[in-house]
């Protein structure tokens, strides 16, 4: 047998991964519309087989938290399974994921899906697809409002706080609560287990490394740091390699989705084939400065108790402008998580300012140590600050003076120096919202999809 070129095997491997791609999000399509009582509506929309797969998505509305909320349990669950046998077997089970009233919503928690899928997004890392082996020991720092034991009132012991490979460093909801020495325990119990991979919250992470820059304290070095739950703003990543030298890369998805994305070696962000369908919408010429800008909505493949169909999981994306070095060019590539929808703002004259062009602006402040952007009115955007020792006021003005120049002079902006930000009733720190209702048309959206 004759010898595949390079073009030739990359086109057949291409083809292949296009076919099995393709077969998941027909199985999803007909599990959801076939199946399951909370698409009964859609099926009227479905033009059905003899379409192909993108257009029978397109043809379909977007999937919000609201219609889960009006459904759960039993209507998110395909006809014939049994939900209530599979809790008390210990198969499934009910949890609530962290959130404010309007994104907190409860969900059918499958153990063994969510593995599967964290272990698939591993293999568009190079670095964890060598570390992680799913027996690799794990430290998590995170809100306990979002995973691991939680304190009722003061702290938990280490042994506690291991669920086999998993070490949880705090049992803390919010940072208001962490006690005097609660980072030198960090820091020791990290010195102590040696992970192979720290997951974190890049606020939670930020703060411990501007105490081990402040007092010079030794910190371990995991093989590999993945940040998760929140947007990592550059200002947090700054702080955070201060003081690690450790690869960084960025895993985003929710509880609801799992493992949508994971950020290479080479900084994009490249999709979970293997566990989800990604359509995205261009928010058009409203955010000019931003080509390729837009929603995304999600389709979950292999969940068989909680299909999700283009679910809209609430957040803005900006997709790559060609092809990504490291060669994993099958899906949606993105350079960039640009912020939660909630973190859109509009600058004067209705241009739309994600969150990622707050947050770049915001990194050309010398001295800001951390901030918070709220967009009250149209008209009014509040900025809280904390500077460096010595540097509020200075801090204060030159921020005033960027996003001055970014909403523009028919928008007031109050700059406040404050002692801290507190994070949201979630635990997680939201940095930058928006406080009205925005109209972004989306009655009929129509979607692209990428298969490389």
């Amino acid at each position: 047998m004759d010898k595949l070129s390079t073009e030739e095997l990359y086109s057949k491997t291409t083809a292949g991964a296009r076919f099995d791609y393709e077969n998941r999000c027909l199985e999803t399509l007909e599990t959801a519309l076939g199946r399951t009582p909370i698409y009964e509506s859609w099926k009227a929309l479905d033009p059905g087989v003899g379409h192909d797969v993108d257009t029978r998505y397109n043809s379909l509305p977007l999937l919000t938290k609201d219609d889960i909320r009006a459904h759960f349990p039993h209507g998110v669950v395909p006809l014939g399974l049994d939900l209530d046998g599979a809790i008390l077997r210990g198969e499934v089970s009910i949890v609530s994921t962290s959130g404010t009233a309007d994104e907190a919503l409860e969900n059918i928690w499958n153990q063994q899906w969510w593995n599967d899928s964290e272990r698939a997004s591993w293999k568009l890392n190079m670095i964890a697809a060598r570390v992680a082996t799913g027996t690799h020991p794990e430290a998590i720092l995170a809100s306990a409002l979002s995973v691991g034991p939680q304190s009722e009132g003061g702290p938990i012991d280490r042994e506690r706080r291991m669920l086999g490979r998993f070490l949880f460093l705090n049992e803390f909801g919010t940072t208001a609560e962490w006690p005097e020495d609660h980072e030198r325990r960090i820091l020791a119990e990290l010195a102590d287990y040696q992970p192979v991979v720290l997951e974190a919250n890049p606020s939670l992470l930020a703060r411990l490394a501007r105490v081990v820059w402040k007092t010079g304290a030794a910190v371990y070095q995991p093989p590999l740091i993945i940040l998760t739950y929140e947007f990592p703003s550059a200002l947090q990543l700054r702080t955070i390699r201060q003081v690690f030298c450790s690869p960084i890369a960025s895993s985003y998805g929710s509880t609801e989705a799992g493992y949508v994305f994971m950020e290479c070696e080479h900084g994009m962000f490249h999709q979970n084939t293997e566990f989800c369908r990604v359509d995205f919408a261009p928010l058009g010429d409203r955010v000019e400065t931003h080509a390729g800008v837009g929603r995304i909505f999600v389709t979950t493949f292999r969940n068989p108790w909680f299909p999700l169909l283009r679910f809209d999981i609430g957040d803005i994306v900006r997709l790559a402008s060609g092809p990504c070095p490291c060669g994993r060019n099958f899906g949606m590539t993105l350079s960039a998580i640009e912020g939660r929808l909630k973190s859109l703002c509009v600058a004067e004259g209705g241009r739309l300012l994600t969150h990622r062009e707050l947050d770049d602006t915001l990194a050309n402040v010398e001295g800001l140590e951390q901030y918070r952007l709220v967009q009250e009115l149209p008209k009014r955007v509040r900025l809280d600050v904390i500077g460096e020792d010595g540097h509020g006021i200075k801090v204060a003005r030159h921020a005033k003076d960027l996003l001055q120049g970014l909403f523009g002079i028919g928008v007031t902006i109050t700059v406040a120096n404050v002692p801290v930000i507190q994070p949201e009733k979630s635990g997680k720190f939201l940095l930058a919202k928006r406080d009205f209702p925005l109209d972004l048309d989306m009655a009929t959206v129509r979607t692209e999809a990428f298969h490389g």
